[in-house]
């Protein structure tokens, strides 16, 4: 299982500017959310289905999180299901599984 670093500090740029915190919180957020992609893409895998991990960021009522989910379709990309995995919190860097 390797990372992407490049990913992994393109969004730690990311969720520097758009939270608003140190460089420190935003790799921990970044390292957050890259393994909780993998993990969503090995619930993609195991399904034998078509299948998208989708990250969504949320920022309301003074938080701002990172969803991310593995949406399972059909052959014919209907979508058959969606796998909640949790959400990464951006202001500390933490995971919080669904």
């Amino acid at each position: 299982m390797k990372y992407n670093k490049s990913n992994i500090m393109r969004n730690a740029w990311a969720i520097r500017k758009s939270a608003n915190v140190s460089m420190s919180v935003a790799l921990k957020a970044a390292w957050a959310l890259e393994k909780a992609m993998m993990a969503a893409e090995e619930i993609g895998k195991e399904s034998g289905w078509n299948y998208r991990v989708v990250a969504n960021d949320w920022v309301k009522y003074g938080k701002n999180r990172t969803y991310i989910a593995t949406r399972i379709y059909t052959n014919a990309w209907n979508c058959k299901s969606e796998q909640k995995v949790g959400y990464v919190d951006n202001f500390t860097g933490e995971f919080f599984a669904a």
